[in-house]
């Protein structure tokens, strides 16, 4: 007769490694968080991730990071698509005011994102609050 015994504790051990794995990544997103919070730097830029989207017939012009006394943000400067305005874009792309943007999985740290149309453009700044 076959024991039962070794399939259980196999799975218990594949329990507890699944476990102790779920934990030690809790732990470093954590980590990351505090460290964003705590001990980022006034250089410390979003990942291009957290860039908005751009809709079909707009381009991008400009690209780039900008710093200040208040930090780093990157900036995009956008071409409208033919026969839209610099206000149309920000409406399509929801960038009529500036939003706070909640931290994400990837990126634990709130952003925020705002638009200003100057000159037929759209300048787009995304950095960390």
């Amino acid at each position: 007769m076959t024991s039962r015994t070794p399939p259980r504790r196999r799975r218990k051990h594949v329990l507890v490694a699944a476990a102790v794995t779920v934990g030690v990544l809790s732990c470093l997103w954590v980590l990351w968080f505090l460290t964003l919070r705590v001990f980022s730097s006034e250089g410390a830029l979003p990942p291009k991730s957290r860039i908005p989207e751009m809709p079909a017939g707009a381009s991008v012009v400009d690209e780039g990071k900008e710093c200040a006394s208040g930090g780093c943000w990157w900036q995009l400067t956008l071409a409208p698509a033919a026969g839209q305005t610099p206000e149309e874009l920000a409406r399509e792309m929801g960038l009529t005011e500036e939003q706070s943007l909640p931290p994400t999985l990837f990126d634990p740290a709130s952003v925020y994102v705002g638009a200003d149309p100057r000159e037929g453009k759209l300048i787009i700044h995304v950095g960390y609050q």
